[in-house]
């Protein structure tokens, strides 16, 4: 592409995800997205709300939350369990780089919604997550209140300026 017809895009994530992490860790999101996604049935087509919480330097480590809302179902509460899947919500933490712990729900609530002439997604979490991947069983109590918006692309075509008329 050259630079007359090259095409700048500039990405704007909008959108909110503030809560608690086990009642004393402030979860404040830096970064939310909104996307949509093929799970596999029952869950299916779904919308997918991203928010990571990126720590200070020099060791920059994350907490994810994903939330995903199967499309076909109508906004409201639902429980969430490890064998629903209306509603689905993982959290990783990944304060120890080198060996992220990966959650998935095992009891709680959902109140979520998804608009369609905002294409907004927005709901409140209250879930206990649980690990099972070591010997030991281990828990997150996560609440938060989330919003987000689809990713907004500005384009513009770059032109050169036009050349100085010469009046004759």
């Amino acid at each position: 592409m050259n630079a007359i017809t090259k095409v700048a895009m500039q990405s704007a994530v909008f959108g909110t995800c503030i809560g608690m992490i086990d009642g004393k860790e402030p979860f404040d999101a830096g970064m939310v997205q909104l996307s949509e996604a093929t799970y596999p049935p029952p869950h299916g087509e779904a919308y997918v709300m991203l928010a990571r919480q990126r720590g200070p330097a020099p060791a920059y480590t994350t907490k994810e939350l994903i939330i995903s809302f199967s499309k076909d179902q109508k906004d409201g509460t639902y429980g969430l369990f490890p064998d629903f899947h209306t509603v689905r919500v993982l959290f990783i933490d990944s304060s120890v780089p080198a060996k992220p712990v990966v959650y998935e729900q095992f009891q709680g609530v959902a109140r979520v919604a998804y608009d369609l002439a905002t294409s907004t997604f927005s709901g409140e979490v209250s879930v206990l997550l649980e690990n099972l991947d070591e010997d030991s069983r281990r828990t997150v109590d996560l609440r938060v209140e989330f919003e987000a918006h689809p990713v907004i692309r500005a384009r513009r075509v770059l032109r050169r300026p036009s050349s100085p008329v010469a009046h004759c």
